[in-house]
């Protein structure tokens, strides 16, 4: 980035939004959307920018985006409307006509002005318009203010009567054009050159003198503006820290990404705690150092927690054996606590906690977390029944599931909820259950996040899938499915990882019988729930639009899973196999047979008002070969795509389906379907709409059309 204006008058630019500290949160949020904002805005204004030339800087007190030889001028504007064809717009002489005359006036330039243009093989005249463009120093302003407005944040707040609303409260704005200082008012805050520094360790106000010198005087000013950079500050603190102590850094709940966001000046540091601490099961440690302190744990060679944790400081590294010491007592008074909560569960024990369960509400209207246990247990059994696993895995399942919920009554889940799981696992291994039953407590929560881990085991995935269920189920029965952006219960992250286990384990099970269970579970024990028939209908679409929405996002075009959808499957493994087939199957040219073959049949169902409804086919109503050759067909491939479809080889299937369609052109070549007889039409509609749900089951062709017409 050079602070001198450019041989081709381009220029360097620098936009910082100046704002109180942001949340970390909100800060990745900005860094994945300014960078776009500016690109898309800047094209908007018919500034021509290569999007490599884009940087996007951000830090808890600022959101900067910098550009490189940024075009002085805008472009040229070229409006072209096509009027007649020139050889009725000129005369044999070349004068022009009337119809040249009337164009040019409607389009209000001179006759003269007028252009004769090449146009798809003809020639027409032309009304050019061109509009020089204007200089890019008068339209940043109107730039910069798109920019702010159209950065969206996870939660934003109103800070002032202007009605903008943003994370945090914004304190000032810089704008610069190469040496220029661009002078102006966004909802009250004007721009100038003047920057902040430091919170604490910084000039109260900096003028910056131009985008090239920008980071450098940040960093005068004690700020490291590129979060990529603290990054890399961060991370080599943490390995000389680290490698002081003869230890290794950890960071389980991935707080790497959150301390980057919380430091403008970042220094690693270190801290130790009592050994005698490390009596305490290791995760308990780590969640006491990370859970709001943001601490990275130390492990010995052999992987075993130290007695250590490294801290990310925002301060003067001057001031650090007075912080350390802060952090120390902290972690003490936590880590004391923890081991507090630890002894009275010990005492208590794992059974006394069981029945306890009683005792804690579960839902106001879905009864105790007792009633969710007696329900985890009948729903394991019933998904054991469906997907046919061992009589080892339903005993497993069985204990886990009985004693899943009964860390939710101890002391240590109540202090740290995200131990939830785990600490049953633990208390249950330390009364001496199997370690498969630990294992399956344990799991049963996971994935806690979008692209999480999923169980490891066959018992704690029955246990996960159990649960989801019945969360699932529980939200859809009192009415409290997700809405926008809020779902306070996690049902949609439930009904992803639902999709995910089962796609893992290869779970193939008819996932409205499952849910139709869960819903009749909440009916036996009387809960307080709707009695909406349509509930488990309504659970199941949830669950595939989840699957729908990973698929999309993953690439795939959302008709194609729609087409799947059509399919009217119930298992979640199967429509994502019949997605993935229809997508392969779209590009070869058996699809145009599957395609045709379908539409014939339901184009002439649809005019006559028919639906899919099964009707018996009569053959003594035949007249032609051609009706009897096209039930003859039905019945072959039938089974045959049936048998291919259950074995998930759908791509062998609709190859297979596909056959069909030379006896379909030959059926509607010889055949009038519409029959003014209309025992033989209604027979005829019948035979076509059997025709169409072999089809059907595969998906549905025409909805994939419009991806394949796209893109074949």
């Amino acid at each position: 980035m050079s602070g001198e204006k450019a041989r081709d008058g381009s220029m360097d630019f620098l936009f910082e939004i100046g704002t109180e500290e942001l949340p970390a949160a909100a800060a990745r949020s900005a860094v994945e959307q300014a960078g776009l904002l500016a690109g898309q805005t800047l094209s908007r204004h018919h500034i021509a920018i290569d999007p490599g030339k884009i940087r996007i800087w951000v830090t808890p007190r600022r959101i900067a985006v910098l550009i490189d030889d940024l075009p002085q001028m805008q472009q040229t504007q070229e409006k072209i409307e096509r009027g007649p064809v020139a050889a009725k717009a000129y005369d044999d002489n070349g004068k022009p006509t009337k119809a040249a005359i009337g164009f040019a006036r409607a389009k209000g330039i001179d006759i003269g002005d007028l252009e004769v243009r090449d146009y798809q093989g003809q020639e027409f005249v032309f009304a050019v318009k061109v509009r020089e463009g204007s200089p890019t120093l008068e339209l940043l302003p109107e730039i910069c203010t798109e920019i702010l407005h159209g950065i969206k944040f996870p939660r934003s707040m109103r800070w002032d009567d202007g009605g903008l609303r943003f994370s945090r409260p914004i304190r000032w704005l810089v704008t610069k054009y190469g040496d220029a200082t661009i002078e102006y008012e966004i909802d009250g805050v004007n721009s100038s050159d003047s920057s902040r520094g430091h919170r604490f360790l910084g000039e109260p106000a900096i003028a910056i003198k131009n985008p090239a010198s920008y980071r450098q005087q940040l960093m005068d000013a004690n700020v490291v503006v590129d979060q990529e950079e603290r990054r890399d500050i961060v991370l080599q603190g943490l390995a000389v820290e680290s490698g002081k102590q003869g230890s290794s850094f950890i960071d389980p709940a991935a707080e790497l990404e959150e301390v980057i966001y919380l430091a403008e000046f970042p220094s690693v540091h270190a801290g130790s705690f009592g050994e005698e601490h490390l009596r305490l099961p290791a995760r308990v440690l780590t969640t006491c150092m990370q859970s709001h302190q943001r601490y990275f744990p130390l492990t010995s060679e052999q992987g075993l927690l130290a007695a250590g944790f490294l801290y990310v400081m925002n301060a003067d590294p001057a001031c650090a054996t007075e912080i350390t010491e802060g952090n120390e007592r902290v972690l003490e008074g936590r880590i004391e606590d923890a081991e507090f909560s630890f002894g009275k569960d010990l005492d208590a024990g794992i059974e006394t906690m069981t029945a306890g369960l009683g005792n804690v509400v579960f839902h106001h209207k879905l009864g105790s977390l007792a009633d969710k246990t007696a329900r985890l247990e009948a729903l394991a059994r019933i998904f054991i029944s469906l997907v046919g696993l061992t009589e080892t895995d339903l005993k497993t399942t069985m204990a886990a599931a009985r004693l899943a919920k009964a860390d939710q009554v101890s002391i240590m889940v109540q202090e740290f909820a995200d131990l939830e799981g785990y600490m049953g696992s633990v208390y249950a291994n330390l009364e001496g259950f199997p370690g498969d039953v630990c294992a399956a407590i344990e799991e049963q929560y996971l994935p806690i996040s979008a692209g999480g881990n999923l169980p490891e085991t066959g018992p704690g995935a029955v246990l996960a899938i159990a649960d989801k269920v019945d969360n699932i189920v529980g939200a859809f029965a009192v009415e409290e499915v997700p809405t926008g952006s809020r779902d306070p219960y996690g049902i949609r992250r439930a009904a992803a990882g639902l999709a995910a286990i089962s796609a893992k384990f290869g779970y193939d099970f008819d996932i409205v019988t499952l849910l139709g269970s869960a819903y009749r579970l909440y009916l036996d024990q009387k809960a307080d729930v709707s009695r909406d028939a349509d509930i488990t209908v309504s659970a199941r679409e949830f669950v595939f639009d989840r699957i729908q929405h990973r698929l999309v996002e993953a690439g795939m075009p959302v008709e194609i899973v729609e087409a799947a959808r059509a399919g009217g499957l119930n298992s979640t493994i199967r429509l994502e196999s019949l997605a993935a087939a229809l997508e392969s199957f779209r590009f070869l040219p058996e699809f145009e047979d599957f395609h045709t073959a379908y539409f014939r049949c339901t184009k002439i169902a649809a005019k006559a008002g028919a639906g899919f409804e099964d009707n018996a086919i009569d053959e003594s109503l035949f007249e032609n070969d051609a009706e009897r050759e096209l039930l003859e067909t039905i019945n072959i491939l039938e089974p045959e795509v049936r048998r291919l479809a259950e074995s998930r080889d759908y791509e062998e299937a609709l190859k297979s389906a596909s056959r069909l369609r030379p006896v379909v052109d030959v059926f509607f070549d010889e055949v009038m379907v519409m029959a003014d007889d209309e025992k033989i039409r209604n027979n005829r509609l019948a035979l076509v709409i059997k025709a169409a749900k072999m089809l059907r089951q595969l998906g549905d062709p025409m909805r994939v059309a419009a991806v394949a017409r796209d893109e074949s």
